[in-house]
């Protein structure tokens, strides 16, 4: 059996739990299910160990057996198909939303999403920021055709629990707050100093962000927002991205 051929069967062994290998892997004593079994297993430990890397807070609200159960049901539903471990797990959220029991724990899926938001920001790519002397510098007359991209690391989070809280609590080790139904939208990226930072945000900031990411231009923003029922829209325009410049949401390019 050429050495290709192995490997693929192998492979198809370990990602499928089948008996393609049709020679032992060695002459010794142990058995050719035993020998599959070591590297199947090796194999699911180390995205297991992933997960556990990208997901900590939730790792310690399941426990070890749970998480370990949690990543067996995932790997089956998602097997990993990217060519690094960074990526598996990046369908989590929406596991944990729809798959049984753990959608009947919604805020699973929230902070799972909080957490992968987080794990981005840190190998998101980087951007030249735009600063304020950058906008003194733009004509009066051209800010309305004007568009601005958001920083890559940037992730809008659309929250409906405490998840945040929940986060924050393990993270220091303090006893984690009891779920609580608390809709507010969350805003999670880099900061220039390389520092993670997140904080809450209201409908009408997120709206113009949502906007800002599909290309409008500010004066389709600044449209936009008068059907949020705020006052002195352009006064406020202004001040979102004031905010935003200085919070470093706002790339150069």
């Amino acid at each position: 059996m050429s050495l290709h051929t192995w490997q693929r069967d192998l492979q198809a062994s370990i990602l499928t739990a089948s008996d393609q290998i049709r020679q032992p892997l060695n002459q010794g004593s142990i058995s050719r299910e035993r020998e599959i079994a070591v590297y199947a297993d090796g194999y699911f430990l180390r995205l297991a160990e992933a997960l556990q890397s990208n997901y900590p807070a939730l790792f310690q609200i399941l426990g070890d057996d749970d998480f370990y159960s949690l990543a067996r049901a995932y790997l089956a539903a998602h097997p990993s198909s990217q060519p690094s471990i960074r990526w598996f797990g990046d369908q989590l959220a929406t596991f944990l939303a729809q798959a049984l029991p753990y959608a009947s724990v919604p805020i699973f899926a929230e902070l799972a999403a909080f957490e992968w938001a987080l794990r981005h920001t840190v190998d998101a790519a980087d951007a030249p920021l735009l600063t304020l002397e950058d906008l003194q510098a733009i004509p009066t007359g051209d800010w309305g055709q004007l568009c601005f991209k958001l920083h890559p690391s940037l992730s809008i989070l659309s929250l409906q629990w405490n998840a945040p809280k929940v986060w924050q609590a393990l993270m220091a080790e303090d006893a984690p707050p009891e779920p609580q139904r608390l809709p507010q939208p969350c805003l999670v990226w880099r900061k220039p100093d390389l520092t993670l930072h997140w904080r809450s945000a209201k409908p009408p900031e997120v709206h113009a962000l949502n906007l800002l990411a599909s290309g409008a231009n500010f004066s389709s923003v600044c449209e936009a927002l008068m059907s949020e029922d705020i006052n002195d829209v352009p006064l406020r325009a202004a001040g979102f991205l004031r905010t935003w410049i200085e919070q470093g949401l706002i790339t150069a390019a």
